[in-house]
């Protein structure tokens, strides 16, 4: 076979092939990819519809956080056995209860021991303002300002000023209750303080201290009170000063001996 037989017998396979080769339909074959996409994208839309309508009914049923429990290595989370997941919340419970179970106690134990309600110096006036009693000493120069504020931090509530008598200078003795929420649960974070029991609250932190106060011409010494009690959801602050020397320190006890929290 030459040269010239080989070239015609190519010819005629490629002739061939091509007479059985269906012609080639760009357009359809367009056509049938945008079908198909379209169909998987329907597919797609109403599996999402289904994982949602199952979302909606999941979200309706009352779960909590501590009805879920992880499963081990991995697993896929599951409804949490009767009672797992609330040991740390029965335990905050039960610490909770002990508490105002004890401050009830002490409450109870210092009203029969004052016959009755919490032990008031003579001359003292009785005050109560937002589920706080205590008492104040006579000599008020003015009448007492309230300040009617909401409850909206750790810092900030209503209180309750008693004004009490001239201390020389620009000084004044005073006595300032201020109700506030707890600091992330519990009291403030302060130092240089001690424990003190007060009726009602479940804790009570802070100190009688001695303080050198300037009235702009010279220096006197003062008697400072500053106390913060945990009772329930609020944080109850007293800051008072009176004079110094022994009777500021006795009236400083004797206010902090006054107070009762609801």
């Amino acid at each position: 076979m030459n040269d010239n037989d080989t070239t015609v017998l190519t010819s005629r396979l490629h002739q061939l092939a091509d007479e059985l080769t269906p012609p080639l339909d760009v357009d359809g074959q367009v056509h049938g990819a945008r079908a198909g996409h379209r169909r998987r994208r329907r597919t797609r839309v109403v599996l999402l519809a289904a994982a949602t309508a199952t979302t909606v009914v999941l979200i309706g049923v009352p779960l909590t956080i501590e009805s879920l429990t992880s499963a081990p290595s991995g697993g896929v989370a599951g409804p949490a056995p009767a009672g797992a997941g609330s040991t740390a919340s029965d335990s905050r419970d039960a610490d909770r209860r002990a508490a105002e179970e004890a401050a009830t106690r002490a409450r109870d134990a210092a009203q029969q021991t004052s016959g009755g309600s919490t032990a008031i110096p003579d001359g003292w006036e009785p005050r109560t303002f937002q589920g706080v009693t205590f008492a104040v000493p006579p000599g008020a120069r003015s009448a007492d300002a309230v300040t009617d504020l909401p409850v909206s931090s750790w810092t900030d509530g209503p209180s309750l000023v008693w004004n009490g008598p001239h201390l020389g200078g620009d000084l004044y003795s005073s006595v300032n209750v201020t109700v506030t929420q707890p600091f992330e649960g519990g009291l403030p974070p302060r130092g240089g303080g001690r424990w003190f029991t007060v009726p009602g609250a479940s804790s009570a932190y802070g100190n009688i201290e001695t303080s050198l106060m300037t009235d702009g011409v010279a220096q006197a010494e003062r008697t400072v009170v500053w106390l913060e009690m945990l009772a329930g959801d609020r944080v109850v602050h007293l800051d008072a000063v009176f004079d110094g020397g022994p009777s500021g320190e006795q009236m400083a006890r004797d206010l902090i001996a006054s107070i009762v929290v609801d």
